[in-house]
Parts: structure tokens; sequence; C-alpha cells
């Protein structure tokens, strides 16, 4: 008789204990593969709103600080290079980032991977009191900003629009459709922006060109921000590709974002790691107490199969057959469990989030609980190869 038909039908005629083995194995795959999934759909809500801070790195003019010294004292520092940047490097910073991000992600892609967009800041004057005017291009500028929401109107869209952060609206006095001087230049307001808690509720926002056009800065912007449109993107890496590939300029990745993506990513990866390693743990010693019990109450079989020529080596066959068996029902038993209780509390832990299945997560249970079991049933299963046939026919008697 072939080993797999004994292993199938010693598990029918001890369905009781089997069933407590695939419960034993399911319990530990179920946390697992629960945890794993409400942890996928948190990193993907995650991502989705670290998205809405905006750029992860700013391109600023590269600049250095020179101290000044007479007759040994020094007199302070001063200082020395560029204060803006040429708008002719602005294809060159989508090109450098581009292909920075091709070429750590592997991406075949030939389209643009993040979005660039420059800033002009300059101060202005709305009857004697300073403001703060910002010129950007509109389509990049909501492209990179998405949480922005508007009190009132909406984005720019004429040369001469103009959109006000929520302080700076108030402050002024502006609402949507209405007019301010600035600097001696007429603008008509398109929108107020909602609150954010951010600089750009002080800020008043026109078109790039026309506030160029204004202030004699042609060709010419403050900052550039550079969004990559990519999950884990490498920030760090692209902000030294820009440093080192564009005279002029420096990047810095804008690492309250990046930090935060992988901060918070980390220690959920690391808390559900800790978690499924302890009851893994517990699932291991449960398939092996409950093969140990299976040994000893099946001493007499085993001590007549060695008795009719069964080597020890098809012995341990057996059981590790039996526990493999008990580790693959275990497994999906576990992953369908672990599903069914990652939909339910899933919503709860992450404030109304639905739940996604992750069909990449079976063969991670089946895997898990199937060598679970054959790593505990070893040792029991040596344990029952090791009896002398006398012993085990006289124990069992």
């Amino acid at each position: 008789m072939r080993l797999s038909t004994i292993v199938v039908k010693d598990m029918a005629r001890r369905k009781r204990r089997v069933l407590h083995s695939v419960l034993g194995v399911s319990i530990g795959i179920t946390t697992v593969i629960a945890m794993l999934t409400v942890a996928n759909a948190g990193e993907t809500v995650l991502r989705s709103e670290l998205e809405r801070y905006g750029p992860n790195l700013t391109v600023v003019p590269a600049t250095a600080r020179l101290d000044v010294e007479l007759g040994g004292l020094t007199m302070g520092s001063v200082t020395v290079g560029e204060t803006m940047i040429d708008e002719s490097v602005l294809p060159l910073i989508q090109q450098v980032a581009d292909d920075a991000i091709r070429a750590d992600m592997g991406i075949s892609d030939p389209g643009p991977i993040a979005i660039v967009a420059p800033r002009l800041y300059l101060p202005g004057d709305v009857d004697g009191r300073t403001v703060t005017m910002v010129g950007v291009l509109p389509a990049e500028e909501k492209a990179i900003r998405v949480w922005w929401g508007f009190t009132d109107g909406g984005y720019m869209s004429s040369h001469d629009s103009l959109v006000a952060g929520a302080i700076a609206a108030r402050s002024l006095g502006l609402s949507a459709d209405s007019t301010v001087r600035i600097s001696g230049s007429e603008y008509r307001v398109s929108g107020i922006l909602s609150d954010s808690g951010s600089n750009d509720d002080y800020l008043l926002f026109v078109p790039l060109q026309t506030l160029q056009e204004a202030s004699g800065k042609e060709g010419l912007v403050s900052t550039v921000d550079v969004r990559a449109l990519c999950t884990g993107c490498p920030v760090e890496m692209i902000a030294r590709a820009l440093s080192a590939d564009i005279p002029g300029i420096h990047a810095v990745a804008v690492r309250q974002v990046a930090e935060a993506e992988l901060g918070m990513w980390h220690g959920m990866r690391t808390i559900v790691l800790v978690l499924a390693s302890v009851t893994l743990l517990v699932g291991l010693f449960g398939v092996m107490n409950s093969m140990s019990a299976m040994v000893m109450e099946r001493r007499k079989d085993i001590g007549i199969m060695r008795a009719v020529g069964a080597s020890r080596r098809q012995i341990v066959s057996m059981f590790l057959y039996e526990a493999l068996a008990l580790g693959l029902l275990g497994g999906a038993a576990g992953y369908a469990a672990g599903l069914l209780l990652a939909l339910g509390v899933g919503p709860l832990m992450l404030d109304g989030v639905g739940i996604t299945p992750v069909f990449e997560y079976v063969p991670l249970a089946v895997g898990l609980a199937a060598g679970i079991s054959m790593i505990a049933a070893l040792h029991p299963a040596l344990g029952a190869a090791a009896m002398k046939v006398a012993d085990a026919v006289r124990t069992s008697s």
C-alpha cells in the first residue's frame, strides 16, 4: 500500500484530531493574512494621502555663504551665486528626473514620469500693504497641489487672473470676480483657496508669464517643485542627479514627506512582522503537540509497520506527508478566514477604507502553513521512526 493511501485513510479515521490540527495551523495563518491584507490597504491609503502633500523635491538656485574676515576678525558672511533659476533649464530638469527614475526602477515608458512646476516669488504692494505674489504655471501647479480646494471661484483662466490664499483673501477683502491692483497692475480674482494650514494661505498666485513681464523677470524663476509620479520613487537619488548634472541649481529632497512615508510604513511593517512571528510560533507548537499525540496514539500501528518491513525513512515520510496535507488544508482555510477577518475589521481600523483581496498572498499562506506543519512534525516523526518494534507493540498492548 502506498504511503499516500495510508495517510489519507488514517486522516479519515481521525477526523477530530485532523480538525484540531488544521485549526491550529489556520489560526496563525488567519492572523498573518488578515494583518498583511489590512496593512496593504493601509499602505495604499497612506501613499495616496502622501501624494497630496505636494512636491517631493524642490530645486533652488545654487548659492554659498562665505565668511568675511578683516584683520583676523569675522565681519559676517555674504551669499554668492545665482539668486534665480533660468527658465531654460526646466526641460533639462524634466529629462534628468525622468532618466533617474527610469534607471532606478526599470521603467521603459518614454513618457514624463515627473511633474515640473516652476514658481517665481516676488513682493507686491496693495494700497501700501506688502503681499507675496507667486507666478505659477496653472496646469502644473494644479497637478502637484491636488489638495487645493476653493471656497469661492476656481483656477486661473486668463493672463490677468489671480488665485488668493485663504488668509490673504480675508486680509485684503477679496472675493471671486473682484479686482485688485498690485504694484500698478490690475488682476481679476478667479478663486479663493480653502484653508490648507500651509504657506499657500498667505500667497497670491498669478500666471508665471504675467508676473515675469510685470516685474521685468522674463525667463527667470525662484524655485522649481518636482513631483515624481511613482510609488517609492528614489527621491534622494533624483536630487543628487539634478544637483550634479545641472550647473547653477541645487535640488533638495522634501524630507518631511519622504521620511514620513518611509517611517510610518516601516513601523507598520515591523509591527505586522512581529505579531505574525508570534502567531506562527504558537501555531508551530500547536502542530508539534498534535503530531506528538498522533504518534502516541499510533505506537502499535508504527510497531506493526516496522515489523512487516517499513523502514525508518518510510515512517518519517508518512508523518511528514500527513503534516503537509494538514498544512495545505490549514493554509487554504487560513487565507479564506484571514481575508474575511480583514474585510470585517479593516474598515474599522482604517476609518471606513475598503479592503481589497490580495490573491498574491495565497501561495504565501499555503507555503507558510505547509512549511510550519512539516517543521513541527519533524521531531515527532523522527521519534516515531526511532521506536523499537518490540517496545512499540508492548506499550500499545
